[in-house]
């Protein structure tokens, strides 16, 4: 593999893998000693071309995770343990972690909830998702949050609506690199490198749309947390994005 090839392909698995708390430095130095071959920590920073104390920590947390292991020599030297082995440690940890979420607030939160609370989760058909989007667009709301990582969401109405709505309501729009969108100069735009899929977050509902072998699939809620959550997520993606 190229050195670029894995440049690129850890700066895109980087972005899942922060979910699990793992960083960009943690896959370079894991990725060397898998491609390589075992290397002392000297080894490694000199070949990256990264700090040797920060090879050194990296290394440290490695060995804390189980993804490498060290031997015994001076200098120490680090072996990468087979990557299949790696991936099933990070698939019992994230269940773990999800088992502490619920325990700690699914269930306490769930116990709030009467059983009869009025709110929807629908998946919405894929000839019905451009519908949807703009009856949401359409609908009163303070906000309008918007990721387009599809060009089928570049339409004449859409754009028409979202210049409307930017001259009457904060309007921010996240964009990917790949998509042509047309001049909204009145709504705050930024681009990304890639998206994982398209949204529309009002005040009142959440619409989230991915593609799988081209076909879209969207799903739908006024549910008040999975707005909370989406709006969190998109600020959180918005503050990261150069202006």
């Amino acid at each position: 593999m190229s050195s670029e090839l894995l440049e690129e392909t850890i700066s895109r698995v980087s972005k899942f893998a922060s979910i699990f708390g793992i960083s960009k430095s943690e896959l370079k130095v894991y990725s060397y000693l898998l491609i390589y071959g075992r290397a002392t920590a000297r080894e490694v920073s000199n070949k990256l071309s990264l700090p040797y104390t920060k090879v050194y920590n990296v290394l440290s947390k490695l060995e804390g995770r189980g993804w490498v292991i060290k031997i015994d020599k001076r200098p120490a030297v680090y072996e990468a343990i087979p990557l299949r082995d790696v991936w099933n440690k990070i698939k019992i940890t994230f269940q773990e972690k999800l088992d502490e979420f619920e325990k700690q607030f699914i269930e306490p939160i769930s116990s709030i909830f009467s059983s009869n609370m009025a709110y929807n989760i629908v998946v919405i058909p894929r000839d019905n998702i451009m519908d949807n989007a703009l009856r949401l667009l359409k609908d009163y709301s303070k906000m309008y949050l918007v990721a387009i990582s599809y060009q089928e969401f570049v339409r004449s109405d859409i754009i028409d609506i979202l210049r409307a709505n930017s001259l009457k309501a904060e309007t921010k729009i996240i964009v990917d690199k790949s998509v042509n969108l047309p001049d909204i100069s009145s709504a705050q735009v930024k681009r990304a490198q890639s998206l994982f899929g398209s949204g529309i977050i009002t005040s009142d509902s959440i619409l989230l749309v991915i593609k799988n072998n081209d076909i879209l699939t969207g799903l739908f809620s006024n549910h008040k947390y999975l707005i909370d959550i989406g709006t969190v997520y998109f600020n959180h993606l918005w503050s990261t994005l150069p202006g």
